[in-house]
């Protein structure tokens, strides 16, 4: 028995879904005989000149709909596929803790040269010595490193690591990344 094709899409649907659950239970031993390119089983019965002119069937309800937790997880999925075309558009910055590594271990930048720009939750951007940035989680004054905004030189005040415009003058990743030369005197 085919669907009536002058149903309305939830009538059509309902019909689809009864003949796939007859089918699957007549044929449980066997996979569904042909696929469409999205994956949506093909039954023999529909005869359509092509695949692209098949309505997808949801075989996880009886009333066609998407349910709330799928349409969240679609919505995620959506939203991640564009966040990383966005990030992939961008140049890479180099984090903080890369940043903060490297004004402590590389001998030609001197560590009491830098200051750190941090936001603090209640009184905004806050400004700390390189020296002082305590990196384990038991001190009390413990401040996470993704709340880094800033690297800047105390002698001219220039900052070299900006999270929000993207600019790393230390490694010369982001957008400044070879376009400005690195003055670390």
């Amino acid at each position: 028995m085919a669907p009536n094709l002058d149903a309305t899409p939830k009538q059509f649907n309902r019909e689809v879904q009864k003949e796939l659950e007859d089918f699957a239970q007549s044929n449980s031993h066997e996979a569904f005989p042909r696929v469409s390119e999205t994956g949506t089983p093909v039954l023999d019965s529909l005869s359509s000149e092509s695949e692209s002119d098949l309505i997808p069937v949801s075989l996880s309800r009886r009333d066609g709909k998407m349910s709330k937790a799928r349409a969240k997880r679609t919505r995620k999925e959506n939203q991640r596929t564009a966040s990383s075309a966005q990030e992939s558009a961008m140049p890479k910055l180099r984090s903080a803790h890369d940043i903060m590594n490297r004004i402590r271990h590389d001998l030609s930048l001197q560590i009491s040269d830098h200051i750190i720009g941090y936001e603090d939750r209640h009184v905004g951007i806050m400004w700390k010595g390189v020296e002082e940035w305590l990196s384990t989680t038991e001190e009390d004054d413990f401040i996470p490193m993704h709340r880094i905004k800033y690297f800047k030189r105390k002698i001219d005040g220039h900052i070299v690591w900006d999270r929000e415009k993207r600019i790393d003058e230390i490694f010369k990743s982001g957008v400044s990344g070879g376009t400005e030369e690195c003055d670390t005197t």
